[in-house]
């Protein structure tokens, strides 16, 4: 709070730098998440389901689009994030600079992107006749999905920031988690293996998506007590670890980097 100013400053010029150097600029912040949309409905609605919709009749592609719009800002800001403090040493060794403050301008760069395409998503599902009273949540939601990251962030930019081997565990479980979180595949049909099932539902991103996916396609997330409760008490009890881990860590930035 004490650097907000300059903390949206230097966000505002990341997010200038990102696309600066290309001539298309934002549009490729728009056309990689639609690829990958377009990529994995194909392979799944029309290669494997055989174009079936899902089993409330909601058409796939806008159930996979309403889950997938929190991962491309998950997916995005855990690696860069994650190895913000050493991507900008600058900051740290030559200047004096609040390193706190490094993950989370980053983040807050990728957060305007993220607006965008959750503007389009809109618009889309408004078409589609989707958009409700429901969609108030989104903004729960995006509080949700920014507090998250920003506190993985944190955790994982001090961790990198004094050992590469958490660089090569981030780019490693990205993958992991697209694939153990409920993007493509529906969490209520895994309920006959109790074990998975509450595993899966601890996982804070499956919460994220079900927020995003209430909020864009109809229903209240808030009937979902335990899960509002579980996730954040993870996200309480981990932002006091990666506090506690950052400020221990903050004093070897100058001297490792």
């Amino acid at each position: 709070l004490k650097n907000a100013k300059r903390t949206w400053g230097m966000a505002v010029i990341d997010l200038k730098k990102r696309y600066s150097s290309s001539a298309l600029g934002w549009f490729w912040a728009i056309v990689k998440p639609a690829l990958f949309v377009l990529v994995y409905w194909f392979g799944i609605q029309v290669g494997i389901r055989g174009g079936a919709s899902t089993d409330d009749g909601t058409p796939f592609i806008l159930w996979l689009l309403a889950g997938i719009l929190p991962w491309f800002f998950v997916a995005d800001t855990l690696v860069i994030c994650g190895t913000s403090i050493r991507s900008n040493r600058h900051l740290v060794t030559k200047s004096v600079f609040p390193a706190a403050t490094i993950p989370t301008f980053v983040e807050m760069s990728f957060f305007v992107t993220h607006l965008l395409l959750l503007a389009i998503a809109t618009v889309i599902f408004a078409v589609c006749g989707y958009i409700s009273i429901y969609f108030v949540q989104i903004l729960y939601g995006m509080i949700c999905l920014f507090v998250m990251m920003w506190v993985i962030s944190t955790l994982f930019s001090a961790l990198v920031a004094v050992s590469r081997d958490f660089e090569y565990l981030l780019k490693s479980a990205t993958q992991v988690l697209f694939w153990i979180s409920p993007i493509l595949w529906n969490i209520d049909r895994v309920k006959e293996y109790p074990l998975i099932y509450y595993i899966v539902r601890l996982n804070p991103i499956s919460y994220v998506i079900s927020v995003y996916r209430n909020a864009l396609l109809g229903g209240w997330c808030f009937g979902d007590i335990s899960g509002t409760v579980c996730f954040w008490v993870e996200m309480v009890v981990l932002a006091f670890v990666a506090c506690f881990i950052f400020k221990r860590l903050e004093r070897e930035f100058a001297d490792i980097l």
